[in-house]
């Protein structure tokens, strides 16, 4: 067996792994997912708006937030003007009921940690100046803090804006995203409280020292950390915010970047864990099945460029010579219509992930 044959088994075999252990999760768990309870006591709350250059959303944003269902008296709005060149400071000064924090621009997270430290709040929560949570998002996501070992709680994250093609991927994949967030609490490996909505334990967030300003993604760092200290993290599917995501293909790149870079950032920071029984699932599944994503992702992209790339240069020489010796450039009797054992395991994934986004 050649290597690239051995590579594509290997493949396929934690493909199909991957796609039965979310299948099985789901059926043992498929009644539970959506449910929540309403606490009778409810924590206050700090949230926090970091903002730079957002003079587009902010405003509707904090009017959001302000419309809550929660009672007022246990909420406080701390925006975070993260040195702005824009309108943003102009428009968030003249808002009533907030408290302003107005800085040179440092970063999401030090501007995260800068509010902390005068927030109130007994839950934190982080939400992004161009996010809009629906009005009961709060009061279904604190009931998790019920268990004093629950450090953080996220939401299902929707796209707020559909207009073009791109946007409407994005529409798909968000939902899948957050579905498979929920399926990875039951396993206690959730491993990013996205920065459009999630909340955290105020104690939690001191013990680990706040947010990382080094990490180009914070919202999977400050997870892995609460996980590496024994925190437990919950995904609340039934609270819904909707965010605005990029529109064009650069500024999306971007972003994608960002996101892959501070991964990598993020799996070295943690990669003594790998293993660890002693950090319960962080060690034990999120540090493999995250440091396995991004290994067979490469390794997969290379190995696509490597076989297009010598199809192409195979197939521009067959046609070049076929013109040269006047040959037939093409014939039927030429290709292979046979299906192999790749042709079954391809179809059976593809219609394993055409459930799974149905």
């Amino acid at each position: 067996m050649d290597f690239i044959t051995g590579l594509y088994l290997f493949f396929i075999f934690v493909s199909l792994y991957v796609s039965f252990l979310f299948i099985l999760i789901f059926f043992k768990n498929k009644d539970d997912m959506y449910k929540f309870e309403l606490l009778k006591d409810l924590p206050s709350l700090s949230v926090l708006i970091p903002a730079y250059n957002e003079e587009e959303s902010i405003k509707e944003t904090i009017q959001a937030i302000q419309s809550i269902d929660y009672p007022k008296e246990l909420v406080e709005i701390i925006v975070v003007n993260d040195g702005s060149k824009d309108r943003t400071f102009v428009i968030i000064e003249k808002i009533n009921g907030i408290k302003v924090l107005s800085k040179e621009n440092s970063g999401k997270a030090d501007s995260l940690n800068r509010a902390l430290k005068i927030a109130k709040g007994e839950i934190i929560v982080v939400n992004d100046a161009d996010s809009f949570p629906e009005k009961d998002a709060f009061l279904k996501m604190v009931h998790y803090f019920k268990d004093k070992d629950v450090g953080a709680v996220t939401s299902t994250i929707l796209v707020k804006k559909r207009n073009n093609l791109l946007e409407k991927l994005q529409s798909i994949e968000y939902k899948m995203i957050a579905y498979g967030r929920k399926l990875f609490e039951y396993i206690d490996s959730v491993f990013v409280t996205p920065g459009a909505l999630s909340m955290y334990r105020k104690e939690a967030l001191l013990k680990v020292g706040g947010f990382d300003s080094k990490n180009l993604t914070e919202d999977i760092e400050i997870a892995w950390n609460l996980l590496s200290k024994l925190f437990k993290i919950k995904m609340c599917l039934s609270a819904r915010t909707y965010t605005v995501v990029p529109s064009k293909f650069k500024k999306w790149w971007n972003q994608r970047l960002r996101w892959d870079i501070g991964g990598f950032q993020t799996l070295y920071k943690y990669k003594g864990y790998l293993f660890s029984k002693k950090h319960s699932t962080l060690g034990t599944f999120v540090v493999p099945f995250f440091g396995s994503y991004i290994l067979l992702s490469f390794i997969g992209f290379f190995v696509f460029v490597f076989l297009l790339t010598r199809r192409i240069i195979v197939e521009f020489f067959s046609v070049y010579n076929s013109v040269l010796n006047d040959a037939e450039l093409f014939r039927i009797d030429l290709f292979n219509f046979s299906p192999s054992v790749f042709t079954f395991f391809g179809l059976l994934l593809f219609f394993i992930f055409l459930a799974y986004t149905i």
